[in-house]
């Protein structure tokens, strides 16, 4: 007996439309749910980012986006506290999508 290898797999994919929408289902499947922090953490997230931006020196942020945690390093340039987000590596991540900062 010879095996068709993916070719027996073929006519599932054959509906483009229906291979849009299980992808779209996996997707969803692997998204994350928002963590929820505490005050506590809150308030120290806040203290290190006035004192990384203050001092200059190189962060890694994880932060939330669209049902991942994403990591990115780099210096704070910018601090906009009435839109509440910080500028770096010439991108923006807002306050309440930050988990944790290391420096």
């Amino acid at each position: 007996m010879i095996d068709r290898g993916i070719i027996k797999w073929q006519p599932f994919n054959s509906c483009i439309s229906q291979a849009n929408i299980l992808n779209e289902i996996k997707s969803e499947r692997n998204k994350l749910a928002f963590p929820s922090l505490s005050e506590d953490q809150l308030y120290l997230i806040g203290e290190k980012i006035k004192d990384a931006y203050t001092l200059q020196v190189n962060v890694t942020i994880e932060y939330y986006l669209a049902g991942k945690i994403l990591n990115v390093n780099g210096k704070i340039t910018a601090i906009n506290f009435q839109e509440k987000k910080i500028y770096l590596n010439h991108k923006y991540i807002f306050f309440k999508q930050i988990l944790k900062i290391n420096y």
